[in-house]
């Protein structure tokens, strides 16, 4: 137990020293610059198509509180929506965008793009990076000599699933100290715009939506790091990471993204304006023990390849 102690206060000494630390808790928060300036770009052009609508409606006769009397109905014809009460229906997207920066609704505005465009490749740099920088900087024989290498391999693996949820913590925290700031700033009168509350807006549960997204880091920052533990190295493996992530379309049902993003539907309400690419049908939790176990598999693995290669780098 002490020499697990002590390897995992190393592990965070070398990564504060190393900047490694900076890596996700910058990321996520200038992420978040990028996330917000799209919320607020979506209630502007919300409100926009609000008024217009209305100034088309108010021509045919129909006024605001008419329309909200009537239900709203979509049909979907040839690949069009059609929508028999455009008004109602207008209002109520311009209404959900700016509820997407009031109150705790501000944490899922802020984690729902990150959660499914950054987190998984900037975690999988980070953990490839927490495995990788020992053998960079020379110091790898040094640290399994004095430390052992089971503590060694569980102390890096700690850190990445502490400092995960750390970072996306702030990003929630940050979230919400952002999001009255940006009202008060960019949409100083668009809260009188809204005066019938919409009776079916829910937003997800704020501890949901950081566990899920913290779940992402984690996931993610783990397959780093046994993937670094193996190759020693972060280009090569952080450019196939990217462009698996970022670029590859979904491979079907049971890849990760299609996973995680079928699952994030029942978490995230998205009315910050991010919509993710639609999933492929997928029962949610047999895909998510199919992660889990993948990840165990992949950690085992690497691990043995690991402990049969020289140290002496």
């Amino acid at each position: 137990m002490s020499n697990l102690l002590r390897s995992i206060r190393t592990e965070l000494r070398y990564q504060y020293w190393g900047r490694m630390l900076l890596l996700p808790i910058a990321g996520l928060s200038l992420s978040l610059v990028f996330a917000f300036t799209g919320s607020v770009s979506n209630v502007d052009a919300s409100m926009t198509r609000l008024q217009a609508t209305e100034a088309q409606a108010s021509a045919n006769g129909v006024s605001l509180p008419q329309a909200m009397e009537q239900p709203v109905r979509l049909a979907v014809q040839d690949g069009q929506k059609l929508v028999d009460n455009p008004l109602r229906y207008d209002y109520e997207r311009a209404y959900f965008a700016f509820q997407a920066l009031e109150g705790t609704n501000a944490v899922g505005t802020g984690l729902e793009m990150i959660t499914f465009l950054v987190i998984p490749l900037l975690f999988f740099v980070y953990g490839c990076g927490v495995a990788a920088g020992d053998a960079r900087r020379r110091i790898l024989k040094d640290r399994v000599v004095m430390q052992g290498a089971r503590p060694y391999v569980v102390a890096k693996a700690f850190t990445v699933v502490i400092v995960s949820p750390a970072a996306v913590l702030i990003a929630a925290t940050l979230s919400l100290v952002a999001a009255p700031v940006l009202r008060a700033a960019f949409l100083p009168s668009a809260g009188g715009s809204f005066p019938y509350p919409v009776a079916e807006a829910s937003a997800g549960s704020p501890a949901v939506q950081i566990a899920f997204s913290a779940s992402t880091a984690i996931l993610f920052g783990l397959l780093g790091l046994f993937v670094g533990l193996v190759t020693r190295s972060m280009l090569i493996p952080c450019l196939a990471a990217g462009g698996l992530l970022m670029v590859a379309p979904f491979a079907g049902p049971y890849d990760p993204r299609n996973i995680l993003t079928a699952a994030g539907e029942g978490i995230f309400n998205y009315w910050g304006g991010f919509s993710p690419r639609p999933p492929f049908p997928v029962q949610v939790e047999v895909g998510l023990a199919f992660m889990a176990g993948g990840l165990v598999l992949a950690g085992l693995m690497s691990i043995v390849i690991w402990s049969r290669m020289t140290k002496f780098v």
